[in-house]
């Protein structure tokens, strides 16, 4: 093969190669577009009041819902507790336009009673323009953590997930769901969050007893040193993530 035909072959195979990448954000932006984040919040919502008597909790009314000038970005809360649970807290979170913000997601914790010898659950799904981050991880001593997510690790597995954060690491399961995922995986990504949440369920319908105070103070230092706080004092402000944070794993 000349000089001239080798050069033709890779200008062929370096278009194909481009359009083939064109292609694939053209399906991502596409997919990104059609997710329904708040579609997602209320289906938690549902599922959370079909498996536990909800209370609504009052929280201050700009942490209710906390919106910044022009639309930039917005937090939507709500606050529940319920026999077996101290404190539920539900958030819908978007940074920049509604047409397609830069950031959109969703948060969830429970924390149970401290008469419980159980642990602590937390998950959240994140969408970016060219990717989902979605986690789901159970929170505390080894022992009450152990065999919670164990069945579906194998599911989290195909999903690509990988270990947790290395600051919570001493505090998780090791069995939970923590993936980037591609856009158009976004529903089983929040299908794994979900089934996450109802191993978690389960756990709460026969508790066993104890004091998991000090493990929850625990899990409240790691969150609020490394967790939503940092991500969220930029476009919030420090005074209005400190709050937040403390909402969220207080």
């Amino acid at each position: 093969m000349s000089l001239i035909e080798k050069g033709l072959q890779f200008g062929r195979l370096a278009m194909e190669e481009a359009s083939h990448r064109a292609r694939t954000v053209e399906e991502d932006l596409k997919a990104r577009r059609e997710v329904d984040i708040a579609g997602m919040v209320n289906g938690l919502r549902a599922r959370l009041g079909e498996k536990l008597e909800l209370e609504e909790l009052p929280i201050d009314g700009d942490l209710r819902s906390h919106a910044l000038p022009l639309g930039v970005a917005q937090v939507s809360t709500w606050a529940y507790r319920s026999k077996m649970v101290r404190k539920i807290v539900l958030s819908h979170v978007v940074v920049g336009p509604s047409s397609l913000p830069a950031v959109e997601g969703l948060s969830l914790t429970l924390f149970p009673e401290y008469e419980w010898d159980v642990p602590c659950f937390l998950a959240d799904l994140m969408a970016l323009p060219w990717w989902v981050s979605v986690n789901a991880e159970v929170y505390g001593r080894e022992w009450q953590t152990q065999k919670v997510l164990t069945s579906l690790r194998g599911a989290f597995l195909r999903l690509g997930s990988q270990a947790g954060p290395l600051w919570a690491a001493k505090l998780s399961s090791g069995d939970g769901l923590h993936a980037k995922l591609r856009p158009r995986q976004v529903e089983e990504g929040f299908a794994a969050l979900t089934q996450s949440l109802s191993q978690y369920l389960q756990v709460l319908t026969d508790p066993p007893p104890g004091r998991s105070k000090a493990d929850q103070d625990a899990v409240f230092a790691a969150f609020h040193q490394n967790g939503t706080r940092l991500r969220l004092r930029r476009p919030f402000g420090d005074a209005f993530a400190e709050r937040y944070s403390r909402l969220l794993f207080e």
